[in-house]
């Protein structure tokens, strides 16, 4: 097993622009976000964890240390784009990679095992994280056939309305079969306001052609919290402060 973490982002909602700081250093009760993702990946060794940077790049090596592959995106155009990269570190690995963000601290150890598990046990090529969630938050719906089987992933601003009722939202995190994902990563399309290359677009590639794709459903919902403003570091603090209690 393999896992790519991208961590190339300027943080510019949480001011870490300001601090010279990547997003990927922003401080949550002193300890840097990145440091709450690897800790919940210590079942994998760091020679198996490959890091894409960016901004501040030579700022997340110096904090992390020489045990991790890096790989530069210096041109930030999507999450898709941005896991391309790593191909020159993992391109002739034959099995499941595991693709998350530096941004997500309380995704547990549990959840990113168990998607591994349901991965190969099912022969996926592809196995998202997901969640319901109730009142629906402004996340991409998972679209479904008549058979139930995953077809694309629409984010709110582009659903319908009667998509918009759909609880199942897609969480971020997915586990892809290599080394086939390098092929399907470049058929991801930039459709998009934006322009960029996005992760979400890997599930319309393999609906099309076939491929066996599952979803993980999300036990714990307060995992999927992602920190990208200063109210999400803000919760943040809270949640961490809850737990300890």
């Amino acid at each position: 097993m393999k896992a790519i973490v991208l961590a190339a982002g300027k943080g510019t909602r949480l001011e870490c622009e300001s601090s010279d700081l990547p997003k990927a250093l922003r401080l949550l009760d002193g300890k840097p976000l990145i440091r709450y993702v690897l800790g919940h990946l210590d079942f994998l060794s760091p020679d198996d964890i490959t890091i894409v940077v960016g901004f501040r790049k030579e700022k997340v090596m110096e904090a992390l240390g020489s045990g991790y592959h890096y790989v530069e995106q210096s041109v930030l155009s999507g999450t898709a784009s941005a896991t391309l990269h790593a191909k020159s570190i993992l391109g002739n690995f034959l099995g499941p990679t595991l693709v998350c963000y530096c941004d997500m601290p309380f995704l547990s150890r549990e959840t990113y095992q168990r998607m591994f598990g349901q991965h190969m046990d099912t022969g996926a090529g592809n196995t998202l994280l997901a969640g319901r969630m109730h009142p629906i938050p402004p996340y991409g719906r998972l679209i479904r056939d008549g058979q139930g089987r995953l077809y694309d992933i629409i984010e709110e601003s582009a659903c319908t309305e009667e998509q918009k009722r759909i609880d199942e939202v897609n969480v971020g995190i997915q586990v892809i079969q290599s080394p086939d994902m390098w092929e399907w990563l470049k058929k991801v399309d930039n459709d998009n306001p934006k322009r960029e290359y996005y992760l979400t677009g890997l599930v319309r590639v393999l609906a099309r052609e076939g491929v066996r794709q599952e979803v993980v459903p999300l036990d714990n919902l307060d995992e999927m919290l992602g920190v990208n403003t200063m109210e999400d570091l803000r919760l943040a603090e809270e949640m961490l402060a809850r737990m300890r209690n």
